[in-house]
């Protein structure tokens, strides 16, 4: 089985340490504190870059811990990003999963939370005056986007 590691999208807001305690069998992604147990990664196929070698995946890790010291942080014991730069990805790599979180997102909000690479899990404001309902927003949060028929999510 091959293991994939679990992205999050730029602005989505994880509950901090306070209240970071997962139901029993789970495991907490997020210590509350930092941003230890993560790097980045762009919505790109998984396996190109677990094929990389040694090196080249050293310097991708590397560049990629500079981008988001730069693009996020933990205020309140909460995820933060600041709009830009790579999405969070786990250093460590899941198989099989479930995953539960709390989430909060701002007026006209579009977030998501990337499962693999692909599909995305949309969170989003989905009120009218969100301004996008035109794209599917009137159909809430929580659905499987930017999933093509034939792709392997």
């Amino acid at each position: 089985m091959k293991l994939i590691p679990v992205f999050l999208l730029a602005a989505v807001t994880l509950q901090g340490a306070a209240l970071n305690q997962p139901p029993k069998g789970f495991t907490a992604l997020f210590n509350g504190k930092d941003l230890t147990g993560w790097w980045g990664l762009k919505t790109e196929d998984p396996a190109k870059w677990m094929a990389l070698d040694k090196d080249a995946f050293a310097k991708k890790k590397a560049d990629s811990l500079k981008d988001i010291n730069e693009h996020w942080s933990v205020e309140n014991g909460e995820l933060v990003n600041d709009g830009h730069g790579l999405y969070m990805s786990t250093e460590k790599n899941y198989g099989d999963f479930e995953l539960h979180i709390d989430y909060k997102t701002v007026a006209k909000a579009d977030s998501g939370i990337y499962l693999r690479g692909i599909p995305q899990v949309q969170i989003w404001d989905y009120t009218k005056e969100g301004g996008k309902w035109n794209i599917g927003a009137d159909k809430g949060s929580g659905g499987l986007w930017n999933n093509p028929k034939g792709d392997s999510g």
